[in-house]
């Protein structure tokens, strides 16, 4: 059985001007919810979150 390891899933951020490209994009209102994204998203697909810049986390399958 293979898996997909070290792998982006998606991206949430409050800074839409800030990302793009063609994964899961997930745009916040505010820090509060971003964080709260981050954390449903960590537990659904099984990930860990990482902030890479106040405003941006990105969601990784380790």
């Amino acid at each position: 059985m293979s898996t997909v390891n070290n792998f982006i899933l998606a991206v949430c951020t409050t800074q839409k001007e800030s990302v793009g490209g063609s994964g899961p994009i997930f745009y916040c209102p505010n820090d509060e919810e971003l964080q709260k994204t981050a954390l449903y998203l960590e537990k659904i697909l099984d990930a860990m979150a990482h902030e890479i810049r106040p405003g941006t986390m990105i969601l990784v399958k380790h």
